[in-house]
């Protein structure tokens, strides 16, 4: 996930992201989508079904050196394999639990739908959202803010006369 600031702002009747331009006459509905929840049940059960598969291949590689010319080493191997099995998956089900969820402004137009900002703050998107359709209601309204943009995975962008194709890690 990287992170950046973006100054978001309207002024003279065009809302800015960024570096891209949304003129307010063509804003169609500006809305808060829930994206990437954590699925707290899913990642247990996968937890748990690792956990079982690290016992199972526990169980097989020690008895498969149980036979072996060092009783000592015979003993060893499984149980190095078990701990770093567990700390590697624990590690895992830790990173996974603490994970918060992703909120996107998405901005419609009468061509498509656009996600503008992406934040964990669910009550900085929703205000942000205010004050877009203020700011089309009142052809004086002016604001200017910067919100911590979090961007996950590539940027696709097919549609248009702007076809970039993937840009992996953008």
């Amino acid at each position: 996930m990287a992170r950046n600031v973006i100054d978001v702002s309207v002024s003279r009747r065009v809302l800015w992201v960024g570096g891209d331009a949304y003129p307010l006459q063509h804003i169609a509905r500006a809305r808060q989508l829930v994206w990437w929840p954590p699925k707290k049940s899913r990642t247990i059960i996968r937890f748990v079904r690792q956990l079982i598969g690290l016992l199972f291949a526990t169980a097989a590689v020690g008895a498969f050196v149980k036979n072996s010319a060092d009783p000592g080493a015979a003993a060893a191997v499984p149980n190095i394999l078990l701990l770093a099995g567990l700390v590697f998956i624990v590690y895992r089900l830790v990173v996974k639990l603490r994970q918060r969820a992703l909120y996107k402004l998405v901005i419609e137009t009468s061509n498509a739908a656009t996600t503008a900002v992406v934040s964990h703050d669910a009550r900085q998107i929703g205000s942000l959202i205010q004050m877009i359709m203020d700011a089309i209601d009142n052809p004086q309204a002016e604001f200017a803010l910067q919100v911590e943009n979090v961007h996950i995975g590539d940027r696709i962008n097919q549609y248009g006369d702007h076809n970039i194709g993937k840009q992996v890690g953008r």
